[in-house]
């Protein structure tokens, strides 16, 4: 009965694993899909901002530009957010069109949603590495999973169909033409974002949210100094041990299996090589994985510290800064995101100064 719990709770580990890969890769992919798409099929022109299209909190730009034949067109970006920044009026922006969609582009210099769609997507391999190799794949997998299954379909029946165990047919004709309705109605007016910002109830709104996102800057900032200070870390020792440590050919003799606190199981191969001096050295290789990523009898290349052979470990080649690199893609995008959050603080004390000076 225990060995069941345990598989089970294992089981759920790797399938919360990989929905959340599901999720990011997803995410990814359709974001980088739309880039890609738009890098194939649209057109070079030069647009002029005429407003903003109002969306809830989202702020859409508008833009009027010549077309390659010559005809204007107004079109509204497909990209939005709720800064004001960037889409001031009159302001001349390169942009992208599809031919065959006039009014809708997208700033050819904006990489934002291009960058994240390849940080979710690589966040979403990354998962799915992590699912497929810290837990075995099992019948108890696929039993989670298909009861996981059963209750997001639960759930989205009953965003569906609250309180019913079915939805009638009047019911999803209804939802076609909500949705139906959704795409052909009309857009939003075209706002000046100057006379948009003027407004109260706006600028409170955006204040309490550049508030909240200013808080977060002092452990956005640490967060990141610590990875980057582990990363540095890290790349030091290895930088030493890549100058100066010797390599040496090892072989896989066996494989040690360790439970993690969740239950998992996972294995160390343990390496045997001769040292510089002729002693026959055995070790445990730090990195683990399930399943294993070498097996019993391969030949492996030893990269170990002199007069300590002790301290080996496998030689991956680049992959051994593997670890050293994510550390660092981490701590710069955490810096970055506390100093935007440090700068926007700054901007909101120096706005409320200058509003407060002339009122005493």
């Amino acid at each position: 009965m225990f060995q069941l719990i345990v598989s089970a709770m294992s089981a759920l580990n790797q399938v919360a694993v990989f929905a959340a890969a599901l999720v990011f890769g997803g995410m990814g992919s359709l974001l980088v899909g739309n880039a890609i798409y738009w890098r194939l099929h649209a057109s070079r022109v030069q647009g002029e901002v005429i407003g903003v299209r109002r969306n809830g909190n989202c702020l859409n730009a508008v833009y009027r530009y010549d077309s390659p034949s010559g005809e204007s067109f107004e079109a509204t970006s497909t990209e939005g957010s709720d800064s004001v920044r960037g889409k001031e009026t009159g302001r001349v922006v390169p942009l992208w069109v599809i031919p065959e969609k006039p009014h809708e582009v997208q700033e050819r210099g904006n990489h934002l949603f291009t960058v994240l769609g390849v940080i979710f997507l690589g966040s979403g391999v990354a998962l799915f590495w992590v699912g497929a190799t810290a837990w075995r794949t099992g019948p108890m997998t696929w039993v989670v999973g298909g009861l996981f299954l059963l209750q997001f379909f639960r759930r989205l029946r009953r965003i569906l169909a609250p309180g019913e165990k079915t939805l009638p047919r009047s019911g999803w004709l209804g939802v076609s033409e909500l949705l139906k309705a959704a795409r052909t109605a009309e857009p939003s007016p075209v706002q000046r974002v100057e006379e948009l910002s003027s407004l109260p109830e706006f600028r409170d709104r955006q204040i309490r949210a550049r508030a909240q996102f200013a808080r977060l800057a002092p452990f956005l900032l640490l967060a990141g100094a610590g990875s980057l200070a582990l990363g540095v870390q890290q790349s030091h020792a290895l930088l030493r041990l890549e100058a100066s440590g010797t390599r040496a050919s090892g072989l896989v003799t066996s494989l040690i299996a360790s439970r993690g606190g969740n239950g998992g199981i996972t294995y160390h191969p343990v390496v045997c090589y001769t040292d510089a001096t002729g002693r026959t050295v055995v070790f445990q290789d730090s990195m683990a994985s399930n399943p294993p990523l070498y097996h019993v009898g391969e030949p492996v290349c030893v990269l170990y510290p002199p007069g300590e052979p002790g301290r080996a470990v496998i030689d991956r080649g680049v992959w051994n800064w593997a670890p050293s690199a994510i550390l660092y893609v981490l701590g710069a995008a955490l810096v970055s995101a506390g100093l935007a959050a440090w700068r926007r603080r700054g901007a909101d004390d120096g706005s409320q100064t200058v509003t407060l000076g002339p009122a005493a």
